[in-house]
């Protein structure tokens, strides 16, 4: 991303829509009236923050949460001068339109994560206009300051301290564990659960230890019992809806056998671990090696065949992890359409146009295709490889599960024959259970 680039996204923009034809519209507690077109969450949403300075509104992608910030602001717009809004650098452009389309009546300025943590400059600007205002300040895809130590978390704390309201939106709140949502709640307000970290991770952890001839390995695991505790005191500022599309939905697992090569390749770089951790017994070379046997399993030339012989002709998403993964899948297909992080912006507009009226494979990188994008007029996505990331397949799902779907959906899962992609699996699944859980204390009607 270059410095330009930066600048563009960091200017302000206007909030009004120009020359909209829609008649005068009654804002939350200003009159009573409803507005045309919200949905049930919306309207809930907005009824649990408007008494409050913060919120969360955990809504799944495609509920309409860009609009519902818009409104938040809108019936705070004589309180405030300004809306800033911090998103992921790859949606600020449909962040924009959903702001414009929704005539936010103040102005917003738009920044990406991104840019706050790569740019002093930019940082210390964005700091210094909202010391000057009254700003309601939004967090969109907030899992992005997950991270205490990360440079975006800290100086959009700092902001946050001169910002008279606070919403976040996300619809994957936890895609680690439970310390996804202290650090979203303690963004808010430290006020709300109202703990330091080390009170929070022997109240909601159980710590385990195991003693071997190499030492001691200590390690935490969440608590289940004590998260309806943890919900009673994050509920109050939370809105949480799921998507009710009113599709079927299909999800499906296809385990590719994979080369010879690729099978030495992965018991060398097996071995070379045991070897290093007999050596040394440091947890680096078992996350180096997990993440080498991953990248081995994803890049066999046999398996990325098979994957795209299942996707030729169809009309379908097809989400990998690796440059080399998407074009190995690419050059096994007739046609198709490829994007990735190198993709100029105004070839990635037109390759996603092209994508509504041909009938062949679009071919996305997680970082690219994984958040902000509506790609509803597809129905199906396959994913040729997983990530360790929850949040990124949840957020790969959500593309085409969106509010106005109408065709049934359907989900495919491929694996290698690899030990590693089980793993990865039951990784996927833990942190899907604790989504779940915490999901069910929020709202006991969910099924587990």
């Amino acid at each position: 991303m270059t410095h330009a680039e930066n600048r563009r996204h960091t200017t302000a923009a206007a909030g009004p829509g120009a020359g909209s034809s829609r008649p005068p519209r009654t804002a939350p507690g200003e009159g009573g009236g409803r507005l045309a077109g919200l949905t049930t969450a919306q309207e809930s949403a907005l009824k649990r923050f408007a008494r409050l300075k913060v919120g969360a509104a955990f809504l799944e992608q495609g509920m309409g949460k860009s609009r519902l910030a818009v409104e938040l602001a809108n019936s705070r717009a004589h309180r405030l001068d300004a809306v800033l809004w911090v998103a992921p650098y790859s949606v600020l452009a449909t962040v924009q339109e959903e702001a414009a389309k929704w005539d936010c009546r103040l102005p917003v300025r738009y920044v990406g994560y991104q840019t706050l943590s790569q740019s002093d400059r930019a940082y210390l600007d964005v700091l210094q206009w909202a010391k000057g205002r009254r700003v309601m300040i939004v967090a969109d895809e907030s899992t992005f300051i997950k991270r205490r130590d990360s440079k975006r978390h800290q100086r959009l704390t700092e902001i946050r301290k001169h910002a008279d309201y606070a919403l976040v939106l996300t619809g994957t709140p936890l895609t680690r564990d439970l310390w996804d949502l202290k650090r979203q709640m303690d963004w808010l307000s430290p006020k709300i659960i109202g703990t330091d970290d080390r009170a929070f991770r022997y109240r909601y952890f159980t710590l385990h230890k195991k003693v071997t001839h190499e030492g001691e390995r200590v390690w935490f695991e969440v608590y289940a019992p004590n998260v309806a505790h943890l919900k009673s005191l994050m509920e109050p500022y939370i809105f949480e809806a799921r998507l009710d599309v009113g599709v079927p939905e299909t999800s499906r697992e296809y385990e590719h056998e994979v080369g010879a090569r690729t099978q030495t390749a992965y018991q060398q770089e097996r071995d070379n671990f045991l070897d290093a951790w007999a050596q040394w017994g440091e947890e680096i070379a078992l996350y180096q090696m997990l993440g080498n046997l991953k990248r081995i399993a994803a890049l066999d030339p046999v398996k990325c065949a098979s994957v795209a012989q299942l996707v030729a002709g169809q009309p379908t998403i097809v989400f990998c992890q690796y440059l080399q993964e998407q074009q190995q899948i690419a050059d096994n297909l007739t046609d198709c359409l490829l994007i990735n992080g190198s993709t100029p912006d105004t070839e990635r507009d037109e390759l996603f146009r092209r994508s509504r009226a041909e009938e062949v494979p679009l071919l996305l990188t997680y970082g690219t295709g994984s958040y902000g994008l509506n790609l509803q007029h597809r129905s199906s996505c396959h994913f040729a490889s997983l990530p360790f990331d929850f949040g990124q397949v949840q957020q790969g799902r959500s593309r085409v599960r969106r509010l106005g779907q109408t065709r049934a959906l359907t989900y495919a899962t491929h694996l290698s024959d690899l030990g590693i992609d089980q793993l990865v699996v039951r990784n996927l699944q833990k942190k899907d259970w604790l989504s779940r859980l915490v999901r069910h204390e929020i709202d006991p009607t969910t099924i587990l």
